[in-house]
C-alpha cells in the first residue's frame, strides 16, 4: 500500500493591496482581484468580501464593527454570533517587554508582533518559532502599497490572518495619526488646558 503525503503549496501567498489602505481597498493575487475592502463613510463598519465567488459583488466574509461605548466586535461568515474584539486579539506581553496581539485560529493561538521596519510592519508567529514569521504586512515595496505575505502551511487561515491584519492595520495607522497630531499640535493644546 502506497503512503499518501499532504500536498501543501511551497510558495507564500501574497496578497497585494491596490493602495495603502485597510479600510477601503482591493487585494489582488497576481492580477487577480480576490478581495475588496469596503468601510461605511463613518467608519463604523468594514466588511471583506471574496471576489472568487461567482456572485458580482462578491461573498461577505467577515464584518468588523467599531463602536464608540462597546466593545469592537467582528463577524466571520463561518460563525452566526459575533466576537468581541478584546477577546479574540488579546494583549500579550512578550518577554522583550513589548505588548503583541494573541489571534485564537482554529489551528490554535499565533501572536501578531509590530515590527520597527516597514517590511516586517505586522508579523504573526507561531508559539514554536519567534524568529520566522508565518505571515507578515510588508510595506516597503515601492511599486505595492501593502503586501501580506502568508507562509505555506497557514494558508487555510488567510481570512483570519487577513481580518486580523486589518484590525491591527487600522489600530496602528490610528496610533501614527494621534501620535502625529500630538507632535504638531500637543504643545499648544498642552499650553491651553494647563491650569496655572
Amino acid at each position: 500500500m502506497e503512503s499518501q503525503e499532504t500536498l501543501i503549496n511551497p510558495t507564500p501567498l501574497s496578497l497585494k493591496f491596490n493602495k495603502k489602505s485597510c479600510t477601503n481597498c482591493t487585494i489582488y493575487q497576481g492580477t487577480q482581484p480576490v478581495y475588496r475592502v469596503s468601510t461605511n463613510k463613518d467608519g463604523t463598519r468594514t466588511d471583506l468580501f471574496d471576489l472568487t465567488t461567482s456572485l458580482e459583488e462578491g461573498h461577505l466574509i467577515s464584518t468588523i464593527k467599531r463602536r464608540e461605548f462597546l466593545p469592537d466586535v467582528v463577524k466571520f461568515r463561518a460563525t452566526s454570533q459575533s466576537l468581541k474584539v478584546n477577546k479574540w486579539l488579546q494583549k500579550e506581553k512578550l518577554p522583550t517587554g513589548l505588548t503583541g496581539m494573541m489571534v485564537d485560529t482554529s489551528c490554535g493561538p499565533l501572536l501578531w508582533r509590530y515590527g520597527s521596519d516597514e517590511r516586517y510592519r505586522l508579523a504573526l508567529y507561531t508559539d514554536k518559532d519567534a524568529e520566522r514569521p508565518v505571515a507578515y504586512l510588508d510595506c516597503s515595496r515601492t511599486r505595492i502599497p501593502m503586501l501580506l505575505v502568508i507562509e505555506p502551511g497557514y494558508q487555510d487561515l488567510v481570512e483570519e490572518i487577513l481580518t486580523s491584519a486589518l484590525i491591527l492595520e487600522y489600530k496602528l495607522k490610528m496610533f501614527e495619526r494621534l501620535k502625529r497630531h500630538d507632535l504638531l499640535y500637543g504643545p499648544i493644546l498642552r499650553g491651553l488646558v494647563t491650569d496655572k
